[in-house]
C-alpha cells in the first residue's frame, strides 16, 4: 500500500500539501476550515475553533488585510507589525479566513490556499538582525 501523507501537489513554483487538499476535499459543510501559518510553522489547515490557539486575539482585537480582488482576509496581531524602510511586515502568526456577504467566517477552498500561497510567495521577505533570521510577510 503507498503511503501518500507526505505528498505535495505543486503548480508553477506553488507547492500545497496533500494532508490540505484532502482536509478541505472532505469537509462537508460541518465545520469550518481556515489557514495559518507563523514563523515557526508551515502552512497548515485549521479549524475555526483551533484559531485562538495561534493567534490568541483572533475575532477579537486583530486586525484584517484585505487580500486584493478576493473575500479572503489575513488576519494578525497589530502588536506584531515591524515598521522598517516606510514598510509594514507581518512577524508573527497569520490567520487566513474567508467571509460571505453577512460577514460571517465561512470555510476555505483549496483554490483560496493556493491563491493565499501565491500571496506569501510574492510577499514573504527574511529579515536580518544581529544574525537571527525573521520571516516576515510585507503587507505593503
Amino acid at each position: 500500500m503507498n503511503d501518500y501523507s507526505h505528498r505535495t501537489i505543486r503548480s508553477e513554483e506553488i507547492t500545497i500539501d496533500v494532508r490540505i487538499c484532502a482536509a478541505l476535499a472532505a469537509n462537508r459543510g460541518c465545520e469550518v476550515y481556515l489557514a495559518a501559518i507563523a514563523p515557526d510553522m508551515e502552512l497548515t489547515v485549521i479549524t475555526l475553533d483551533e484559531a485562538p490557539g495561534i493567534l490568541p486575539c483572533f475575532e477579537e482585537d486583530d486586525a484584517c488585510l484585505n487580500l486584493p480582488n478576493t473575500s479572503l482576509l489575513l488576519c494578525y496581531n497589530p502588536a506584531q507589525v515591524l515598521k522598517m524602510g516606510g514598510k509594514h511586515y507581518l512577524t508573527g502568526p497569520v490567520i487566513l479566513a474567508r467571509t460571505n456577504m453577512d460577514g460571517e467566517v465561512i470555510s476555505l477552498t483549496i483554490d483560496e490556499v493556493y491563491l493565499f500561497q501565491k500571496y506569501l510567495a510574492s510577499h514573504s521577505i527574511t529579515l536580518m538582525a544581529d544574525d537571527q533570521k525573521l520571516p516576515c510577510i510585507c503587507i505593503d
